[in-house]
C-alpha cells in the first residue's frame, strides 16, 4: 500500500473472516482502520471497532466518521438469508451504508462482489467479456451493489470504487464453498464428491491475496471497476481436493460424478492489470488444508 501511515480506511463485515482479515492486514502495513460489524468487533491494537446493523440501527454507520476508502465485505449470505426478497433489501442497504460511509470525503470504495454474478455461464473461460446473468438471488443482490457504486462514482460522490468478483476465498475460518467442504470431509474421514473431476479448476483465491490487492486499490483506484480474481495456472478439481487433504495429512476418499453444466475456468487479467499477484491453487489450497488441521 502507498503511504500506508497516510490512509484511515473503514472495513465494513469485519466479523466475517474475510473481513477481519483485511483490517489486520491494513492495521499491521500501518493504516488507521475503522472495523464494522453487527456489534463492535474486537480484532486487536490499533482496530478501532464500530457496530452497524442497517436491520437495526436507523441512520448511516458512524455518522461523523471521515475515512480515506472504504473496503465493503459485508453481506447478507443465503445460507443465513433464505428469503430472496429481503437478502437482496438488505444487501442493498448494506451497500447504501458503505456508499455513504465512503462519500464523506470523496473517497474510494473497494466492493467485495461474487462470481455468482455470472450464473451459469456457457463458456469454457470467465472473463471480461462475459456477460453477467445471475440465477440466484444473492448473485442479483451482487450485481445490484456494483451498479450503485458505479452511479455512485457517475454521481461524483466517490473518486473510484471497484467490485472484486470472488470466487471461493479461503483461510482460517472459510465456510460455504467448496475447499471448505472439502477439508471439513477430509478432516472427518468422510468420502469427498467431485464433479468433472479432470475439469480444469482455479476459482479459489487466499484471504491474504485479497487483503493485499484490497488495500493496494484503498490508495488507488479511480473510475469504476469489475474484476474477477483466481489463481493461476488452472489445475483440476481432482488436483484441488489432493492439495487440501495433503495439506491436512489425511487420505481423500473421493465419489466421482458427471456435472450436467459446465465448469468454467476465471481469466484474471483485469485484476492483475490493476495490481492483483496471483497465485497457483496447489500452493493455495495446501496451505489452507494445514491452517486447517
Amino acid at each position: 500500500m502507498t503511504d500506508a501511515g497516510k490512509i484511515t480506511v473503514a472495513v465494513t463485515g469485519a466479523g466475517g473472516f474475510l473481513g477481519a482479515t483485511i483490517a489486520r492486514y491494513l492495521a499491521g502495513a500501518g493504516a488507521v482502520v475503522h472495523a464494522f460489524a453487527r456489534s463492535a468487533p474486537d480484532l486487536g491494537s490499533g482496530i478501532a471497532g464500530h457496530g452497524w446493523d442497517p436491520t437495526r440501527d436507523a441512520g448511516p454507520p458512524a455518522p461523523g466518521l471521515l475515512v480515506d476508502a472504504v473496503i465493503d465485505c459485508a453481506a447478507v449470505l443465503p445460507s443465513r438469508e433464505p428469503d430472496g426478497g429481503r437478502l437482496k433489501r438488505v444487501n442493498a442497504e448494506l451497500v447504501t451504508g458503505a456508499v455513504d460511509l465512503a462519500g464523506r470525503s470523496g473517497g474510494r470504495l473497494v466492493f467485495m462482489s461474487s462470481q455468482s454474478v455470472y450464473g451459469r455461464p456457457d463458456t469454457n473461460v470467465i472473463g471480461a467479456g462475459t456477460p453477467a446473468l445471475p440465477e440466484i438471488p444473492y448473485g442479483e443482490a451482487k450485481l445490484q451493489g456494483e451498479r450503485m457504486l458505479a452511479e455512485a462514482v457517475r454521481a461524483g460522490r466517490i473518486v473510484g470504487a471497484i467490485a472484486l468478483r470472488l470466487p471461493a476465498v479461503v483461510g482460517p475460518g472459510a465456510h460455504d464453498n467448496f475447499p471448505a467442504t472439502v477439508a471439513n470431509r477430509a478432516r472427518a474421514g468422510a468420502t469427498v464428491t467431485l464433479f468433472n473431476p479432470d475439469a480444469p479448476y482455479n476459482a479459489v483465491v487466499s484471504a491474504e491475496s485479497v487483503a493485499r490487492f484490497a488495500a493496494h486499490l484503498a490508495g488507488s483506484i479511480t473510475g469504476f471497476h469489475a474484476v474477477s480474481l483466481a489463481t493461476t495456472p488452472p489445475s483440476t478439481v481432482r488436483a484441488a481436493a489432493e492439495a487440501i487433504a495433503d495439506g491436512l495429512g489425511v487420505p481423500l476418499l473421493v465419489d466421482v460424478r458427471d456435472a450436467p453444466h459446465r465448469s468454467p475456468t476465471i481469466d484474471p487479467a483485469a485484476a492483475m492489470a490493476l495490481g492483483y499477484e496471483s497465485e497457483t491453487p496447489q500452493v493455495v489450497l495446501r496451505d489452507f488444508g494445514r491452517a486447517s488441521r
